[in-house]
């Protein structure tokens, strides 16, 4: 996965010593700050715009509605104005935190966003105590690693995100300036707004600011797409002699109640991934590196002749003793063809003597599929309208008319659910309204019976996800008929 920093942001006015621009997105899945840059409203329709006087901002989801949860990010911006030049330090001080937060703080070497460069960051994650039993206040600070050489009469532009999950919490910025020993608050004689906005809540336009900055990018983040001018399952790249899988994992009795998860057998990737909390084990370079050169040989030997020019991801299975079953995605240069093919196979590897590489005729998956997302809710519009809208730029995204997104509804009083589907951008949802006391299990059941295809793929899902961009395909891929 790779980044891009994209333009642009609007022109400001005269700059407004004493003040920061100051915006706030609520309804923000998750806890880090990627996940309010992801956001569809982000960086030009906050919830609200205003602008403050102070690096020290308070936030405490109880002062709000109860189902909010504290699902808001901030993002505070502006410019430095130091009083002296030398070296300085940042630090982050955070306290009375009863959350799951993360801040990041980027410092241009002068006026210019493009320069930005991460000064801090850091993220907690929540910790729940015992039932009954009240969260502990604690306090956390963020240090820069190292010092930042600022000029006296310079202007450093800089901007300040913080992304906080269910609780509350105060955090400010703070500077050690050149000759002191302590951090202290950044008084407002130090910094100054890089956006002016009127009475009417409209941007105004300043020659002053054009003529010195010009048009101002932030620092959004967007996914650079892979090369490839298709996703193909393999049946359409004829390489490899054919075989069948036998699962020998399967379990032969009956699993009981509960006992299910003992018989989860875990797979392996190569190269690894960017997983916070448990990444999935490795793939031996060496057995990656086989199967690889394997692939390669038979496609330079086949009657399509080609090359692979890139290997996007490779997941191995084991199969207990009689070998290893791989998932190839991988960029073909075939002969005869313009661009990429990105072709996503199932092979499998015998354990036994000299067996070739084989590809896996009864064990590949189908494109075009129909995939059904299937929702139980009542009184959870605002997390039917991130799902919605998560749903609708996967649409855009993908153009994939093969899924379809189904709601079912207990009577929800605080939004009209059924509005919410008619007014979105999907091609394809179904809503079910039921009655009488909420049940999940009941209404994924009711979402489930309105599949009437035996060939789709049916899956349930929670609505404070967001799902990336080739969910859809992703699942496909590993749902096997």
């Amino acid at each position: 996965m790779k980044f891009a920093y994209v333009c642009c942001f609007q022109a400001s006015s005269h700059l407004s010593k004493g003040h920061l621009n100051y915006d706030v997105w609520r309804w923000v899945v998750g806890f880090m700050v990627n996940d309010l840059r992801i956001k569809r409203e982000f960086p030009n329709k906050p919830m609200t715009r205003t602008a403050i006087s102070t690096l020290k901002v308070e936030f405490n989801e109880t002062a709000g509605n109860s189902n909010d949860k504290g699902m808001y990010g901030h993002r505070i911006y502006g410019y430095l104005v130091p009083p002296t030049t030398g070296e300085y330090f940042f630090i982050v001080e955070a306290t009375h935190i009863t959350c799951a937060f993360s801040v990041e703080l980027w410092l241009s070497t002068d006026y210019d966003p493009m320069k930005s460069k991460k000064t801090l960051a850091a993220h907690r994650p929540s910790v729940v105590p015992p039932p009954n039993v009240s969260r502990i206040p604690l306090s956390y600070t963020v240090l820069s690693s190292t010092s930042t050489r600022l000029e006296n009469g310079g202007m450093y532009y800089f901007e300040f995100f913080e992304k906080a999950y269910d609780g509350a919490i105060v955090t400010e910025v703070k500077w050690k300036i050149p000759g002191a020993s302590n951090y202290t608050s950044i008084p407002p004689g130090s910094f100054a707004m890089a956006v002016q906005f009127n009475e009417t809540g409209q941007y105004v336009e300043s020659p002053m600011a054009t003529a010195l900055l010009g048009p101002l990018p932030t620092l959004v983040l967007q996914l650079v797409q892979p090369s490839g001018e298709a996703i193909l399952p393999a049946s359409q790249v004829d390489v490899l002699p054919p075989c069948l899988f036998i699962a020998e994992y399967a379990s032969k009795h009956r699993v009981r109640r509960y006992k299910g998860v003992t018989e989860v057998f875990e797979s392996s990737v190569f190269p690894p991934d960017e997983g916070y909390y448990r990444a999935n084990t490795v793939i031996d370079y060496m057995a990656a590196s086989k199967v690889f050169k394997a692939y390669q040989k038979a496609l330079s030997e086949s009657t399509v002749r080609g090359e692979i020019v890139g290997l996007s991801s490779m997941e191995e299975t084991l199969n207990k003793g009689s070998g290893w079953r791989y998932l190839l995605e991988m960029d073909l240069k075939i002969e005869g063809k313009d661009n990429l093919i990105h072709t996503s196979e199932y092979v499998y590897l015998p354990s036994r003597g000299n067996d070739p590489l084989c590809h896996l005729s009864n064990f590949q998956w189908t494109p075009n599929i129909d995939v059904y997302l299937i929702v139980s809710l009542k009184n959870l519009g605002q997390w039917l309208k991130h799902l919605v809208e998560n749903m609708e730029d996967l649409y855009a995204h993908t153009h994939d008319d093969h899924f379809e997104l189904v709601v079912v509804d207990y009577d929800s009083q605080d939004m009209n659910v059924e509005s919410i589907m008619k007014n979105s951008a999907l091609k394809r949802w179904k809503y079910i309204k039921k009655t009488g006391p909420f049940s999940r299990s009941g209404g994924l059941q009711a979402g489930i019976d309105y599949v009437t295809d035996p060939n789709s793929i049916v899956m349930t899902i929670d609505m404070h996800l967001t799902l990336p961009m080739g969910f859809v395909e992703y699942t496909r891929r590993h749902v096997i008929q």
